[in-house]
């Protein structure tokens, strides 16, 4: 059973140095955010090393780093509004959940509880990566300085989401970096067409989420047309939602 009052403490000392960050500067917040990513990479394996089944897998690490890596600046960002509160208390909350679900999918099996932690981590992923695709976005930085962080943050959460139903294999790490790649490449064009940031951020997201979505499929050997269908659907109602999103 996992240690639920040392995870309780990790969670509450998290929360506690986010609320620090919003008495930091902006240029502070991505070192401060890179220390609070070493805390959580070594709280996890301290925490899921109660599973008697449990065996290092750097995998395991990627979805708390990257929530606390993040999570400083993205703390900065709501300070100023009306979601304060979740900036600050908001990601302590969801490490919690993280580290948990990492646990129950130790061993994996196909109860209730494992069904909800893979979905957990999957909607995680999903908002880190569009966290992400916002802050770099909003910088507005040259492709150059953007792209590689673009390709790091999408490699990594891929290589996540492709081994929550398989074991991490050469062919699935390449998959994975391919995914990032290929989000350096989009982000390219990207930089020289005005939109928003809420626009550009969904629209990586949105790139992000069919990329990953065929690739676990091809991996299962699930890929078909109906499949195809369904992802252009998906990819055909995003792009209305972005196209929405530029006239806001």
């Amino acid at each position: 059973m996992i240690p639920r009052q040392r995870l309780l403490v990790l969670a509450l000392v998290f929360t506690m140095a986010l609320g620090l960050s919003l008495t930091l500067s902006v240029a502070v917040l991505p070192v401060y955010g890179l220390a609070l990513a070493v805390l959580a990479c070594v709280a996890v394996p301290y925490l899921l090393h109660a599973h008697p089944d449990y065996g290092f897998s750097g995998v395991r690490l990627i979805l708390p780093a990257a929530l606390a890596l993040a999570a400083p600046s993205v703390a900065h960002e709501l300070g100023a509004g009306p979601f304060r509160l979740i900036g600050v208390f908001g990601p302590g909350a969801l490490l919690y959940g993280l580290i948990h679900a990492e646990y129950l999918l130790v061993q994996p099996q196909e109860d209730l509880a494992a069904q909800s932690a893979r979905l957990l981590l999957t909607l995680s992923a999903y908002a880190l990566a569009l966290g992400y695709y916002l802050l770099i976005y909003e910088v507005k930085e040259r492709t150059v300085i953007s792209a590689p962080l673009i390709a790091a943050v999408s490699g990594a959460l891929a290589l996540r989401l492709l081994t929550l139903d398989r074991d991490g294999d050469l062919k699935t790490y390449l998959y994975a970096v391919a995914a990032g790649l290929s989000m350096a490449e989009l982000l390219w064009p990207l930089n020289y067409w005005v939109m928003g940031v809420a626009a550009g951020g969904l629209l990586l997201l949105l790139a992000f989420y069919v990329l990953v979505g065929l690739m676990r499929q091809l991996l299962t050997g699930q890929f078909g047309q109906a499949m195809l269908v369904e992802y252009g659907t998906v990819s055909l109602a995003g792009l209305l939602v972005v196209f929405g999103a530029t006239r806001l």
